[in-house]
């Protein structure tokens, strides 16, 4: 189904899909697109994020709030990438940025068609086959870090929390010794559940464990995407990523964000400080390129990275960084804020997706080493 109040994109759209074999119904906005639903069941959905009224991204909610089993393509103009962002992490399975050219209507298709394909048979899988599932998670907490890294200075802690008892999915959190003054920590989600999502979360870890240590942030981001794009196109994934890079003879911390914006940098005054520059997620566009921004970290300063399943959990933090700041007032140690902010993510309930937290705290002057304290996935 296309559902755009452009008749250029419109007939375009309808064109090329019924040339490739598509049965296609068409609708002019939201409210008609919701009740055609009730008689047409779409495989795919094409939804405009800017139609008046009912747009795109509130069409979207109401597809996923009914878990109607179909996959969403999100059209918007150039220039709307975060919305982009957003909206795959609330359900939508891929984006195609106006105007768009046929090759790059082909790769978001048959991206989309791979990730529904995928998705119907992991549903299958997860019917059939509980233990083995049970013994995937269990693989999957193993390719975390075992513990915390202690290092001069500076406290870190990570917690991964997955949304269900042997649930399996694409969070993960890495650090890495570069060098005796340079400590690497990336934390990524692949979007997506069950076995697709943790053999993907496995092969990105495995293929940044290589490109890191030669690299800085960006360049390290690029060459991972590259790697990955054949893998992500035949998959139908995404992945975001945020990559940091800690020198800690200066405090200096390089960065590098590849769609995942869940970051928080609260000074130790309690001032919160936006982080620059997010990119699309990897698996998007093949050609994005990646920016490298730096801060230096002042004693009593803390960065903290999360996942969505933080902000789904408590949507109120989704809008205003102020409120987790606020939270985390009176947290002296990076593992007391990541055992924080895991008690938030339970408080309202059963998670319903994974929650990932990384902490990482410039301590008082002296202070000489990390906190020490496991860094496990089952929390």
């Amino acid at each position: 189904m296309i559902v755009d109040d452009n008749p250029e994109i419109h007939c375009l759209l309808k064109a090329r899909l019924e040339a490739r074999g598509f049965i296609v119904e068409s609708a002019e906005n939201g409210e008609e697109a919701l009740a055609q639903f009730k008689d047409f069941s779409p495989d795919v959905a094409f939804l405009d994020v800017t139609m008046p009224r009912l747009g795109g991204l509130d069409v979207l909610q109401v597809i996923r709030a009914q878990n109607l089993d179909m996959a969403v393509v999100l059209t918007a103009p150039m220039g709307l990438e975060q919305m982009a962002i957003n909206a795959l992490r609330h359900g939508a399975d891929d984006y195609l940025r106006k105007p768009f050219d046929g090759a790059e209507f082909q790769a978001a298709l048959d991206r989309t068609i791979s990730r529904l394909t995928l998705a119907r048979q992991n549903a299958a899988l997860r019917r059939h086959l509980g233990i083995e599932l049970a013994r995937a998670g269990q693989a999957q907490a193993g390719l975390l870090p075992p513990a915390d890294p202690q290092v001069h200075g500076f406290e870190l802690a990570a917690r991964c929390v997955p949304a269900g008892e042997g649930e399996v999915g694409g969070d993960f959190y890495d650090w890495q010794e570069l060098s005796p003054s340079v400590l690497s920590l990336v934390v990524g989600d692949v979007m997506g559940k069950g076995m697709p999502a943790a053999l993907m979360m496995a092969t990105v870890r495995a293929v940044l464990r290589a490109v890191v240590p030669q690299n800085g942030p960006a360049a390290a981001l690029q060459r991972a995407a590259r790697t990955l794009d054949p893998d992500l196109a035949r998959s139908g994934s995404f992945v975001t990523l945020f990559h940091a890079q800690l020198d800690l003879a200066t405090a200096r911390l390089s960065y590098s964000d590849a769609g995942h914006g869940f970051v928080l940098f609260r000074r130790a005054d309690g001032t919160v400080e936006e982080l620059r520059h997010v990119g699309l997620p990897l698996g998007v566009l093949s050609d994005e390129v990646y920016r490298e921004d730096s801060i230096v970290l002042e004693p009593g300063d803390v960065l903290i990275v999360y996942s969505d399943g933080l902000t789904q959990a408590q949507p109120d933090l989704l809008m205003d960084r102020s409120v987790l700041a606020a939270l985390i007032d009176d947290a002296t140690s990076a593992a007391g804020i990541a055992d924080r902010l895991v008690e938030l993510g339970r408080a309202a309930g059963p998670l319903t997706d994974d929650l990932t937290i990384a902490v990482l705290r410039h301590g008082d002057p002296g202070q000489s080493t990390g906190n020490g304290s496991p860094a496990t996935s089952a929390v």
